[in-house]
């Protein structure tokens, strides 16, 4: 009896836990060309539905990648990563600090009533930004630390637990003023 009410404990703690992040493989052949996915998850909480389909642009500048992309429903996702040797280790890595927003940001929107005109907005606070590829077949970008609302971004005490993937396939990508194709990878 009693090792029936340990393993019926242990498979409820197993059927809480959320899933890990899915890998950029298997979004990456889910979508459309000019299609991204965006999987946030804040404390553990999905952020976009799983339906959210992101179509967008990614500029490149000699020190500087930026991403803006937008859903069906409105959400949005703005990353911006600016350094002037942004490119000189691959894959491009960023430390994201809420004093620092100049050398990189992220920020995450969505619609929570549009006749009212309401919506969640949040900026990535703390963590790292990792741009795994930047291609003109894949984009797939990783973001790891702390996010914050935009109303109570400078109380730590409010701040959630972010992670998330972007996977763009045959991306829009803008180049800019110096860049050339040789940025990419």
């Amino acid at each position: 009896m009693r090792l029936s009410i340990t393993s019926f404990t242990l498979l409820l703690l197993f059927a809480a836990c959320k899933a890990p992040l899915p890998e950029t493989g298997a979004l990456y052949s889910s979508l459309k060309n000019g299609e991204a996915r965006i999987v946030v998850r804040m404390d553990g909480d999905d952020f976009y539905p799983e339906n959210s389909h992101f179509k967008g642009e990614v500029t490149v500048a000699e020190n500087s990648i930026r991403l803006n992309l937008f859903d069906q429903f409105e959400s949005n996702v703005i990353l911006s990563l600016t350094d002037e040797n942004l490119f000189a280790k691959r894959p491009v890595q960023r430390t994201i600090e809420v004093t620092n927003q100049n050398a990189g940001s992220v920020m995450m929107g969505r619609v929570r009533d549009k006749k009212l005109r309401t919506g969640n907005g949040f900026l990535m606070s703390e963590g790292t930004v990792t741009v795994d590829s930047l291609s003109e077949q894949r984009v797939a970008i990783r973001i790891n630390g702390m996010t914050g609302n935009f109303n109570t971004l400078n109380d730590r005490k409010t701040w959630k637990k972010l992670e998330g993937i972007i996977v763009y396939k045959r991306p829009v990508i803008s180049m800019r003023s110096e860049a050339e194709k040789s940025l990419l990878y």
